[in-house]
């Protein structure tokens, strides 16, 4: 189950620095007309996009580590999945205030 963690925060990690060098892979800003691309923070949103995944990832990977850790083995499986849950949802959240549409 720890190999399934670190797999998932890794996948995370990377997709947050591929985020950033290439902003074009963020949903929805790759399909919006230039006009519409103008008016959006591309270098907050990328970081802020890098950041998050990046914090998620880690999340992925040390939470399940530590629970295993003490012990507490029917809890890892939650908390592979959980910070991928809550950090999408403050991705959405958050990435509105960069769009100025």
């Amino acid at each position: 189950m720890i190999f399934a963690a670190i797999f998932m925060g890794l996948i995370e990690i990377g997709a947050g620095f591929l985020v950033r060098y290439y902003p074009n892979l963020i949903a929805g800003y790759n399909t919006m007309p230039p006009e519409r691309k103008k008016n959006v923070d591309i270098e907050g949103l990328s970081r802020f996009m890098r950041n998050c995944l990046v914090t998620m990832g880690l999340a992925t990977i040390i939470t399940p580590g530590l629970l295993a850790a003490f012990g507490l083995y029917n809890m890892t499986k939650l908390f592979i999945v959980l910070p991928t849950l809550a950090g999408t949802v403050y991705i959405l959240i958050g990435a509105q205030k960069y769009d100025h549409n």
